[in-house]
């Protein structure tokens, strides 16, 4: 019965005013004793108008219409489909005639008179339909759903104004100032009345503390308004200090604080709700996820101390020392924050460090832990890729490994110990590595990872036709961030062979990789410089220079690495690196040089450049920071 699937709707509909026809009173009361007959007429000659309806045949829709109201003026659908019709063609005096047909016939006219003055309204007539309006309002002025009726008329005029005023006159006259809350609060917000809207949406909160998630669903389509905003955190705030114990109001006064990024006064709502609700660290807890998710590392690592300070012995506890190492290592990265200076020399760390010491306290106070594997991996990580103590990160490695296998931390554990062997330019090892994890895993984000670095030693060893196959196959799998790493390896190896079948430019900028990866900048720069007087001309060179520049950053030689970040675009201005060059030029001249101004420039040279490029939104958001706005 496939074939029937698209007649569903109109044969149900069918039955439905076949049965209605059939017990309808007046004109067809004489035709009961034939009903099925008729009602299958009338049915099959209203589903005729309908086909025409759809088909915007609407002079044919009419004329049967027409004869289908005479028939049966009682059946609502009949008279509704006609007006309809009517409006569409913009014969609206006839529509008008069909209404005040229709109100000699009911004894609630509130609807038809609301829906006369919206008609006379599209004719032209607002004096008539305002008056109209003001009949509908007085039919039934004791029923609140006669401003609703009236309001919602207006509404489908857009009329804002008109309809606030209904529904304040409907408060007014039933003396009820909890009615039509949300209506009005919506009206209110869409005429740019934000504190009015937001008492509006305290007072259902006040009624009803559950519909906290309703209030911000509404005002999330404003927060992004900084007048909204700010009238609304003005109105709650002033709600919090009359009603201190309402927990709404404070999470939603939290919530606003967040949204308008003033994570400070954020933590001083959350702090309050915990202490007032006798929370033991939870909602801090809960709000320092999203502070951090924000980036307000600082402020995030204030509320995990207080959680750890108040309430040592509490569940969030464990939950909040992992959280702040997790604050610490990220506020590390943040900052940019090395271990070694350009020479190999150990240097302050104290993120990092803290990072560290917050960890190994977790594993101290909580050994049984479920999450005792992770943070005993992200310790053998640090010592990897931040500490560079390879041994040491090697050990701690191998202990997540040995002691929880098959979790996800030895997984990733295992992956990291690919990398090791991989910086200790032990290849070989590190493929097998890696080819054991992805065979194991098969699926997932880890599993390309380790495809992806199963690729990038083909390409370290110059088998590159072996690596393009490998990417080629991680092209498929769109859903893996790691996916668009593969692309550009991929582009970069079709792109760059040549010219000879050695493809010596190619074997040099991967041994530069490479050397990247063993954390030998210095050496790796020296190849690139190397692969640049020899191949200055080649396809690779703007890699090769995109590469060098960065190294020489990594090294700490700022200026020289800011002179490359510049250069690249003037040398290659149509490299897919030059927006990048510049972007990471800017934040040179921004945090290391602290030259506001020629960060200025250089962010505004991409908008004007490459206005095509991925990281206009990046950088016109610098642009904002540098300049101030919406400070």
């Amino acid at each position: 019965m496939a074939h029937l699937k698209s007649f569903d709707v109109p044969l149900r509909f069918a039955a439905g005013l076949a049965l209605f026809l059939i017990a309808a009173p007046g004109s067809l009361a004489p035709l009961r004793a034939q009903a099925q007959g008729v009602d299958s007429t009338l049915v099959a000659r209203f589903q005729l108008a309908e086909s025409y309806l759809r088909g915007a045949q609407y002079d044919r829709a009419i004329t049967l219409l027409e004869d289908l109201y005479e028939a049966s003026p009682e059946t609502h659908v009949f008279y509704d489909r006609l007006r309809q019709a009517y409006e569409n063609v913009k014969r609206y005096d006839d529509a008008l005639r069909l209404i005040d047909d229709q109100m000699k016939r009911t004894r609630a006219p509130t609807t038809l008179l609301s829906e006369k003055a919206r008609l006379l309204y599209l004719k032209g007539d607002e004096e008539a339909a305002l008056a109209t309006w003001e009949a509908a309002l007085e039919a039934l002025p004791e029923n609140a759903n006669t401003y609703l009726t009236v309001y919602r008329s207006m509404m489908r005029l857009r009329l804002f104004e008109e309809a606030i005023a209904v529904l304040e006159e409907g408060r007014r006259t039933l003396k009820r100032d909890d009615l039509f809350q949300t209506d009005l609060a919506y009206l209110y917000s869409l005429t740019g009345a934000h504190a009015r809207a937001m008492a509006e949406y305290l007072g259902l909160l006040a009624r009803n503390e559950r519909r906290l998630s309703f209030v911000r669903s509404r005002l999330s389509r404003y927060t992004d308004q900084e007048e909204a905003l700010r009238a609304g955190i003005a109105v709650v705030e002033q709600a919090v200090r009359r009603n201190p114990l309402n927990r709404a109001f404070r999470e939603l006064l939290s919530w606003l604080y967040l949204e308008g990024g003033m994570y400070r006064q954020a933590l001083n709502a959350n702090r309050a709700i915990d202490r007032l609700e006798q929370e033991r660290g939870q909602v801090l807890f809960t709000f320092a996820r999203q502070a951090a998710d924000a980036g307000a590392y600082d402020v995030a690592l204030e509320a995990y101390e207080e959680i750890l300070a108040r309430y040592p012995d509490a569940p969030a506890a464990p939950e909040a020392v992992r959280g702040l190492a997790e604050m610490y290592e990220r506020r590390a990265e943040k900052n940019g924050e090395r271990a070694f200076d350009a020479r190999g020399n150990r240097i302050p760390a104290p993120n990092y460090d803290q990072a560290l010491d917050a960890y190994r306290t977790f594993l101290q106070r909580y050994p049984n832990h479920p999450r005792y594997p992770d943070v005993l991996r992200r310790i053998g990580r640090l010592q990897q890729d931040v500490f560079f103590d390879l041994g040491a990160a090697e050990a701690t490695l191998r202990e997540v490994v040995d002691r929880y296998p098959n979790t996800d931390a030895a997984h990733r554990a295992e992956y990291d110990l690919g990398r090791i062997a991989l910086q200790r330019n032990r290849l070989d090892a590190a493929r097998l590595t890696f080819s054991r994890l992805a065979d194991r895993l098969r699926t997932g984000e880890l599993a390309e990872l380790a495809r992806y670095e199963l690729a990038l030693i083909h390409f370290y060893q110059g088998e590159f036709d072996a690596a393009l196959t490998l990417t080629e196959a991680m092209k498929e799998n769109t859903s893996a961030d790691v996916a668009n790493d593969a692309i550009e390896l991929k582009v970069l190896l079709v792109e760059n062979k040549g010219p000879d079948s050695l493809n010596t430019p190619l074997r040099r900028y991967a041994e530069a990789r490479l050397l990247q990866r063993r954390h030998q900048p210095a050496e790796a720069v020296a190849v690139l410089d190397e692969l640049l007087q020899t191949y200055g001309g080649h396809p690779l060179a703007d890699d090769a220079r995109f590469l060098r520049a960065s190294l020489l950053r990594q090294m700490g030689r700022a200026e020289d690495a800011l002179a490359a970040f510049l250069e690249l675009p003037l040398l290659h201005p149509q490299s897919y690196l030059a927006d990048r060059s510049l972007f990471a030029a800017g934040e040179l001249q921004e945090s290391v040089f602290d030259d506001a101004e020629a960060a200025l420039q250089t962010y505004t040279r991409i908008l004007i450049e490459y206005p095509g490029s991925l990281l206009v939104s990046d950088a016109r958001a610098r642009i904002r920071a540098l300049r101030g706005d919406g400070a």
